[in-house]
């Protein structure tokens, strides 16, 4: 009796540390998770289309907001037009830049300013509409002798122009895109305040695939690793499942998001690599590494926990599903489809297995 009772008591403390450990290792992931939030520093991408004139030119609703439109120049001659109101005194930041793609190397639009006590500077194109009130800024189009890297999709891009000055007056600007010879992808980056709303950053890994399209990549090539991983996942519960160890409803659930979890960290470094070599090394890279380590961390949490519990999800566990669906959230993991699994499956009811629970103790 008294060696049944010490071994049920080592049982106890065992399954003690491990909630112990678990707790405090989510504890620290939501921790890093936060500072990534609250130190994040990237543009909120945007599509813009139908834009040829002053009349359909795209408007950009909060000049200060930093954002970047992505777009394309069909062919040599082609001019799209974009619009924003500015109170006098007010900053205008506006970059131009392009892919770092082949087809776009010989690339190089310029970017024309319009609007009220603009200081008239440079050759403005004759088929580029102007207001005739207006003062014009024409930036040519010169690219940066090294193409910069960007922490957070990962990606790179090449710089090509950039204006810079306090608003003249109150009133609309407009800003013209032209390449003379050629057509191709550009991106304009305007404004410097960071700022997201939730919306935004839930749906920023769908946006970051926009971005590799117009890095002129294929989806496939882009999701390989994802998909690779996904594939030897869900073939590795296949042959679980053939050896008796079947998921539940739940587990399953779990484990596919962490398989996804683990797909983003490997997409994401495979996209630093890429984006790499196209332009150097930079120390924002941390960034990068930062969001890597936290999917795979995330990934291999939930595969843990899914394999755990077969059978017997406690408030505890539940709770714990729900807060790696949370940080799969703030850290783009999983590509929505894997914070969406676990936080679901924390809601799914499901029956207690008493002979579990006397094996592996209250909870895992």
């Amino acid at each position: 009796t008294h060696t049944q009772s010490n071994s049920c008591y080592a049982i106890m403390y065992s399954t003690n540390n491990h909630k112990k450990r678990l707790t405090i290792r989510l504890v620290v992931l939501i921790m890093l998770t936060l500072i990534i939030v609250l130190t994040a520093s990237a543009h909120v991408p945007i599509r813009s289309s139908g834009n040829e004139s002053l009349a359909t030119a795209t408007l950009i609703p909060d000049l200060t907001k930093s954002r970047v439109v992505y777009a394309a120049l069909h062919e040599g001659g082609d001019t799209q037009y974009y619009k924003f109101e500015a109170a006098k005194g007010q900053p205008i930041h506006l970059t131009l830049f392009t892919s770092t793609s082949m087809e776009d190397a010989h690339f190089t639009p310029g970017i024309i300013l319009i609007g009220p006590g603009v200081p008239n500077h440079g050759f403005v194109p004759p088929n580029v509409e102007i207001q005739p009130v207006a003062g014009v800024m024409a930036v040519n189009g010169m690219r940066a002798k090294q193409a910069t890297y960007e922490a957070f999709a990962p990606s790179s891009f090449v710089t090509l122009a950039d204006i810079s000055l306090l608003a003249p007056a109150n009133g609309m600007y407009y800003v013209a895109i032209q390449d003379a010879a050629y057509g191709g992808h550009y991106g304009l980056a305007i404004g410097d305040r960071e700022s997201f709303t939730v919306v935004e950053w839930i749906l920023n890994p769908i946006a970051v695939l926009s971005v590799y399209t117009w890095e002129r990549q294929s989806l496939l090539v882009v999701l390989w690793p994802a998909l690779a991983i996904l594939v030897v996942g869900l073939i590795l519960l296949i042959r679980r499942q053939r050896r008796g160890l079947r998921l539940d409803t739940i587990g399953f659930m779990v484990a596919v998001s962490g398989f996804l979890y683990l797909g983003t960290g490997a997409t994401i470094a495979s996209q630093m690599i890429l984006s790499i070599n196209r332009s150097h090394v930079d120390t924002f890279v941390i960034f990068t590494l930062v969001f890597t380590i936290l999917s795979i961390i995330l990934g291999l949490l939930a595969i843990r926990i899914a394999v755990r519990n077969i059978g017997y999800w406690t408030f505890r566990s539940r709770f714990y599903l729900f807060l790696l669906g949370v940080g799969a959230f703030a850290t783009w993991a999983g590509f929505l489809i894997g914070p969406i699994l676990a936080i679901s499956a924390a809601f799914i009811p499901s029956k207690t297995h008493e002979k579990h629970r006397m094996k592996h103790g209250d909870d895992a």
